[in-house]
């Protein structure tokens, strides 16, 4: 360690050594605190961000939500919109049936004419019920065609419209059938008259059938034993050609009853409005009464085609000014 020679200069050497140690002090005081200070700007950097993250996971899921519960909204909306629109166009075509003019402007066999006004279109499918096989009238050579018509090999036809008539008729009228239980019938015989195609799903052999495929051979409403065979869905005409039977006529006059469904599309929004019923014509003029909702309105499976037909030929002048203002 190097030694002061003298007091004097020992005296005059301490200043500057010591503002040496302290310009080092306030260096090493200056760095520490600088080091601190980015310290804590690095933690509330971190901070603020977890934070943000933390606020961001709560944030986006309900935005995402209330986004999708908007659109799922708006689609409803739309949807009912469509719906109210297409049961609008049924009571129209119901109106031109019973009045005598819907055979002119529709196919009565199931047949889907369609139309289009602006960037809707419409499908109109109209079944007249003399072209299907009444449940309470048809005798058993005809309840065969139609188990025939579903996919049904002969025997089981036949085994099905015998149990058919059992279901249908009291016991006094069956009495010369075979009382054992049939494998493809009901458990329990009604022994009352139809009053619903669905019934058919009590037997074991119908039970998984649509009921809207039963609903496009069988009917309640026509009462009648005989059927049309130029009115007939394409299903049953086929099982039909074939055969020979007295109940098979060519043609009827006023049916009684028709299923009328419709369908209202949006061009580009893969949203479709539907609707569907079985009307009755009143005996007493050109009225009519809706007896039940269509099982193919119900189950959506009304087919969509391309507009063929003029909007105002098929719903009449008014109508079609209608649509033309709707789809303005």
């Amino acid at each position: 360690m190097e030694e002061c020679p003298g007091t004097r200069e020992c005296a005059a050497a301490t200043p500057e050594r010591t503002a040496t140690m302290s310009d080092s002090a306030l260096h090493d005081s200056a760095g520490t605190n600088w080091r601190d200070e980015s310290a804590r700007s690095g933690f509330s950097l971190v901070a603020v961000l977890v934070f943000m993250l933390i606020v961001s996971a709560i944030v986006v899921p309900f935005a995402v939500t209330a986004k999708t519960r908007l659109m799922i909204a708006n689609s409803e909306v739309e949807q009912e919109r469509l719906s109210l629109l297409a049961e609008g166009l049924g009571n129209v075509v119901a109106s031109a049936l019973t009045g005598g003019s819907g055979g002119q402007k529709f196919s009565l066999d199931s047949t889907p004419t369609s139309c289009r006004s602006g960037e809707y279109s419409f499908t109109v499918r109209v079944q007249d019920h003399g072209g299907l096989i009444d449940l309470n009238a048809a005798d058993d050579r005809l309840l065969e065609l139609g188990f025939a018509a579903l996919g049904f090999e002969q025997q089981a036809s036949a085994e099905l419209a015998k149990a058919t008539i059992r279901f249908r008729d009291s016991a006094k009228l069956f009495a010369d059938l075979p009382r054992s239980r049939s494998t493809v019938g009901p458990p329990e015989d009604k022994q009352a008259p139809f009053e619903s195609v669905s019934e058919l799903q009590e037997f074991s052999a119908l039970s998984l059938i649509p009921l809207h495929t039963l609903n496009g051979v069988f009917t309640v409403n026509s009462k009648r034993g005989t059927i049309s065979a130029d009115r007939a869905p394409g299903r049953l005409r086929a099982a039909l050609a074939s055969a020979s039977s007295a109940s098979v006529v060519q043609a009827v006059a006023d049916a009684p009853a028709y299923t009328v469904d419709v369908m209202v599309r949006r061009d580009g929004s893969g949203i479709a409005g539907e609707a569907g019923f079985i009307i009755e014509k009143s005996p007493t003029g050109a009225a009519f009464s809706r007896v039940s909702r269509s099982p193919a309105a119900e189950a959506g499976v009304l087919p969509p085609v391309a507009g063929t037909a003029d909007c105002e030929m098929l719903f009449g002048t008014e109508a079609a000014q209608i649509l033309r203002g709707w789809s303005s």
